[in-house]
C-alpha cells in the first residue's frame, strides 16, 4: 500500500471536518479518494482511524465519523492505494497523464501563442512565462525607442546616462535637476524658524520656509510640531500647504496631520466664511487599520475593541482588544474572557448587535447567533446551523448530518467579528492613560 502523510492535522471534538497545514490533499495524482482510511498518529501510538467521506480543499476533508478524541497539528497517513486496486492505479495514472498533457499544452502555447502562458510547477506553484512572440515583441519596442545598449557594467563610464536608460543626461547636479524637471536650485533660498501663533489650535512650534523666487509663488510648506489644545486629539505632526500671492501673508492652508486620537491620520480643509480673511479647519478622517476592521465578506466598519473568531476557537485582536482571550467550549460555543461584555456603539447596531456572521456569496448569513454575558463580564457566543428552504437549491445551505437550529461551528473558510468592551486595565487603555499623563508631565514642564 502507499501513504500520504505529508503536513501535520487539526479537529476538534465531535466534528466531521479536519484542517491541514502543509497538505496538497485536493490533488488527483496522490489519489485519496472517498473512502481513504485515515491515522492519526502521536507519541503513543495511533490516536483514531477514520473513513474519508470526501476532500474539500488542499487543506480541508469531511470525515465519515465525528472525532472521537481532539488533536492539534498531529502527524498522520492517509492510505491512498493498495497494490491490487486496479481503481486506485487507474485513477492516479489519468490524473498524472492529464497534468503531462497540460504541461505540453503549456510549453505549446509559449512557442506559438502571442500573451502570458499561466503553467503549475510540479509544486503546485503558479507561473506566469512571456510567449516567444511577446518577448521577441517586447525588446522590439524597447529598440525602437532608442533602448538597445546592453549595460552590464558601468565601470569607468564618462558619458551621462540618458533618462531613457535610467539617468538624467547631465555631468553636474544642476543639469540633473533641470533635465528631469525640477529647479536647478536645490533646497530653499532662505530658511526661517518662527514661533507663528495660531489661534484654532495653538500649536507650539512651526518650522516654516520662505518661498524663494525660483519657486513658484503659489505654495509654501510648513512643517509642525507640537500638541493640539482645547481639541479632543493630539496633534502630533503636519505638514501645511498654504496660498501665497505676491508678497502678501500666506492664507488658510490645507493641514495633512497624524496622532488625531484613534481617528488615526487625516486632513484639515480650511473653509471660509464671512469675510475673505477669515477660515475655520474641518477634519476630514481616512480609513486606515486602526479606524476600521474589516469583516468576513471584505466589508469595512468602524472599530474600536474588536475580536474575529475561528472555526476552532483561535482568534485575532486589533490593538484595542489586545488582552482579550477565545476558547471553544464546544460545538457551536465560544467563550470571550478578559472583557466587559459588548460595546454599545449604535454603528454596529448597539449593545445587542455587535457581531458581524459570516454570509454567503449572496449576502445570506449562514449562522443563527445567540450570546449570553455572563457575570464577569465574559461573553459566551453560540452559533447555530441557518438555512433557507425556499431559496433555490444551491443557496439553502445544506450540510450533511445538520437540521435548522443545530449547534454548529463557525464555517472552516470564515471568521466571526465581535465588539466588545475592554476594562479599563486593559493594555490599550493604560497604554493611553500612561500617554495622557506624559503629555500632561511635559505641558506643566513647559510652563
Amino acid at each position: 500500500m502507499s501513504l500520504y502523510a505529508t503536513g501535520t492535522i487539526t479537529g476538534a471534538l465531535n466534528a466531521t471536518t479536519i484542517s491541514g497545514t502543509g497538505t496538497k490533499w485536493s490533488d488527483a495524482k496522490i489519489g485519496i479518494t472517498n473512502g481513504s482510511v485515515l491515522f492519526v498518529s502521536s507519541n503513543a501510538g495511533i490516536d483514531g482511524v477514520y473513513q474519508v467521506k470526501r476532500v474539500i480543499s488542499d487543506t480541508s476533508i469531511e470525515l465519515a465519523q465525528p472525532i472521537f478524541k481532539a488533536f492539534n497539528a498531529s502527524k498522520y497517513s492517509i492510505m491512498v492505494a493498495e497494490s491490487a486496486s486496479t481503481a486506485a492505479w487507474s485513477n492516479q495514472l489519468a490524473a498524472t497523464l492529464g497534468y503531462y498533457q497540460a504541461q505540453m499544452d503549456g510549453w505549446q502555447q509559449i512557442m506559438t501563442g502571442t500573451g502570458d502562458i499561466a503553467l503549475t510547477a510540479p509544486d503546485g506553484t503558479k507561473v506566469t512565462i512571456k510567449s516567444f512572440t511577446k518577448l521577441s515583441n517586447d525588446l522590439d519596442k524597447k529598440a525602437n525607442a532608442g533602448d538597445n545598449s546592453d549595460i552590464t557594467s558601468i565601470s569607468g563610464l564618462k558619458t551621462a546616462l540618458s533618462i531613457v536608460q535610467g539617468g538624467t543626461g547631465a555631468s553636474n547636479a544642476s543639469d540633473a535637476r533641470k533635465n528631469i524637471g525640477l529647479s536647478k536650485v536645490a533646497g530653499w533660498v532662505t530658511d526661517t524658524w518662527d514661533l507663528v501663533p495660531q489661534s484654532e489650535f495653538d500649536f507650539r512650534t512651526i518650522a516654516s520656509h520662505a518661498v524663494p523666487d525660483v519657486y513658484p509663488k503659489g505654495i509654501t510648506a510648513g512643517i509642525q510640531a507640537g500638541s493640539a489644545v482645547g481639541a479632543s486629539s493630539n496633534f502630533v505632526s503636519a505638514i501645511n500647504v498654504r496660498g501665497w500671492t505676491g508678497t502678501s501673508a500666506p492664507q488658510a492652508s490645507a493641514q495633512w496631520y497624524a496622532g488625531l486620537g484613534s481617528a488615526g491620520v487625516g486632513v484639515r480643509i480650511p473653509k471660509r466664511y464671512g469675510s475673505t480673511d477669515n477660515f475655520y479647519y474641518e477634519n476630514v478622517f481616512f480609513y486606515t487599520k486602526d479606524n476600521t476592521t474589516k469583516t468576513s465578506d471584505g466589508t469595512l466598519k468602524a472599530a474600536s475593541p474588536v475580536i474575529n473568531i475561528y472555526q476552532n476557537g483561535s482568534f485575532t485582536t486589533n490593538d484595542e482588544s489586545e488582552g482579550a482571550q477565545v476558547e471553544r467550549v464546544s460545538i457551536g460555543v465560544y467563550r470571550i474572557t478578559h472583557v466587559l461584555g459588548m460595546n454599545s456603539d449604535g454603528a454596529w447596531g448597539g449593545i445587542d448587535g455587535g457581531f458581524d456572521v459570516p454570509k454567503d456569496r449572496n449576502g445570506q448569513r449562514l449562522l443563527w447567533l445567540d450570546y449570553e454575558v455572563e457575570a464577569d463580564g465574559s461573553i459566551l457566543v453560540k452559533t447555530y446551523h441557518r438555512t433557507y428552504p425556499d431559496a433555490p437549491a444551491f443557496a439553502r445551505n445544506i450540510k450533511d448530518g445538520y437540521e435548522e437550529g443545530d449547534p454548529i461551528d463557525i464555517p472552516s473558510d470564515q471568521f466571526l467579528s465581535v465588539r466588545v468592551e475592554m476594562p479599563q486595565d486593559s493594555i490599550w487603555n493604560l497604554a493611553q492613560k500612561a500617554a495622557q499623563e506624559e503629555m500632561a508631565q511635559e505641558e506643566i514642564a513647559e510652563e
